[in-house]
């Protein structure tokens, strides 16, 4: 049992790690990667309930290919099931993969409940990543 429950757990760090690759959040605004490397752009999302609308763009073209935009849940039973009405915090993600050498820069907004007047503009806000390909 002891040998299965380590497979499993190994496959399961396996998928993770061939989906997000290496993950980056906010604590580490400048990385260097090799060409080919995957990986993530992590920032918390409290959710579209509350009104947070994420989106990402990388510069210049060809560095960086944007490969996926996903959310994970903070809990488990959100995972499985979804998010209740009203919940769905947690983490998204912004997958890349560095196509060639180079330093992009990768900006990371969330739109606060559309940025459509002043009151929901201030609660926006921007993070800015340089990557560099070797």
């Amino acid at each position: 049992m002891i040998i299965l429950a380590a497979v499993v757990a190994g496959i399961g760090a396996l998928r993770v790690h061939l989906t997000f690759g290496t993950k980056i959040d906010e604590s580490d605004l400048t990385v260097n990667l090799d060409e080919g490397d995957r990986f993530s752009l992590a920032v918390p999302d409290r959710g579209a309930s509350v009104g947070d609308s994420w989106s990402a763009a990388a510069t210049p073209d060809g560095v960086l290919e944007a490969v996926d935009n996903r959310k994970v849940m903070s809990n488990l039973a959100d995972r499985l099931f979804g998010p209740e009405m009203g919940g769905g915090g947690g983490t998204r993600y912004f997958v890349f993969e560095a196509r060639k050498q180079g330093t992009a820069r990768v900006v990371v907004n969330n739109c606060f409940r559309g940025c459509d007047n002043e009151n929901t503009r201030r609660f926006a806000r921007s993070v800015t990543w340089t990557i560099t390909v070797d």
